[in-house]
């Protein structure tokens, strides 16, 4: 039986043998999830005491669980705060016209031709698009240039641009 994903995963990705990245499911919608892997690394899986608010992101995507369901990256706990990771927001189009959609789905509004040349159609990616990212970023592997969709920047931006359109309130830090 494999192992059973939900939101606030936190997991480990073998980079070498001395050296393991880190990711947290940041959110799960049915069988899709939104995975977003942190720019530091740990000596060991056992060494992983980390504090996920102080940790750095780095690429995100939607996937599926298959690296997490067969323990290829182990789970090291579960419960992680993930709500201050922002989520993408995708452009879907629809017979009345273009919407704006986070992953979630929580967040449906439509959008004019100008935003929505702006947002990035739904695109999920298997999970060993972003090991391979993820491992080339510390020096395991060529940087592919299809690897530049999964940085977090991007999801970054999905957010801006809503936000500069006045479609999403400003966020002010307390």
């Amino acid at each position: 039986m494999g192992v059973r994903v939900k939101t606030g995963d936190l997991f480990c990705i073998p980079l070498n043998d001395a050296a393991f990245g880190l990711g947290v499911v940041a959110a799960n919608w049915r069988s899709e999830l939104y995975i977003v892997l942190f720019a530091e690394t740990v000596p060991s899986p056992q060494s992983a005491d980390v504090n996920t608010a102080v940790l750095t992101p780095l690429l995100a995507s939607s996937s599926l669980d298959a690296k997490l369901f067969v323990g290829d990256w182990p789970i090291l706990r579960s419960g992680t705060d993930s709500t201050a990771l922002s989520q993408p927001i995708y452009k879907v189009e629809e017979p009345d016209g273009t919407i704006a959609e986070s992953f979630d789905r929580k967040l449906r509004i439509p959008v004019s031709a100008n935003v929505a040349e702006r947002l990035q159609h739904r695109k999920g990616v298997a999970p060993v698009r972003l090991e391979k990212a993820l491992k080339a970023h510390h020096g395991f592997g060529e940087w592919m240039a299809h690897f530049d969709e999964l940085l977090y920047i991007n999801v970054l931006r999905s957010n801006t641009v809503l936000t500069e359109s006045g479609l999403l309130p400003t966020v002010r830090p307390n």
